[in-house]
C-alpha cells in the first residue's frame, strides 16, 4: 500500500469564527476545506523542522567555537588559501 495516497479522516474542532473564516476563504480559493487545512499544517510542520534545524545549528555553532579539534583544520585551511591566492 502506497502511504502517499493513504489518507486518515480526523475530526477537530474550531472556534466558529475560525470556520467562518475558513468558509470565506475556501469560497475565495475555490478549494475545499481539507485541501485548506492541509496546506496550513503542512506549512506549520515546515516551520517547526525548520526551526529544529536553526537550534541544532545554534548548538553545532557552539560546538564548533568551543572545540580546538574542530577548528584545528580551519586555520590550516585558511593558511593554505592565502597562499593559493597570494
Amino acid at each position: 500500500m502506497n502511504l502517499q495516497n493513504s489518507y486518515d479522516r480526523i475530526t477537530f474542532s474550531l472556534p466558529h469564527s475560525m470556520n467562518l473564516a475558513l468558509d470565506d476563504l475556501k469560497d475565495e480559493l475555490q478549494r475545499t476545506k481539507s485541501d485548506i487545512i492541509k496546506q496550513a499544517i503542512e506549512y506549520f510542520l515546515r516551520l517547526q523542522e525548520e526551526r529544529k534545524l536553526q537550534q541544532a545549528i545554534k548548538l553545532m555553532a557552539k560546538e564548533y567555537e568551543n572545540n580546538e579539534e574542530l577548528t584545528y583544520l580551519t586555520v590550516l585551511d585558511a593558511a593554505t588559501r592565502w597562499e593559493n591566492y597570494h
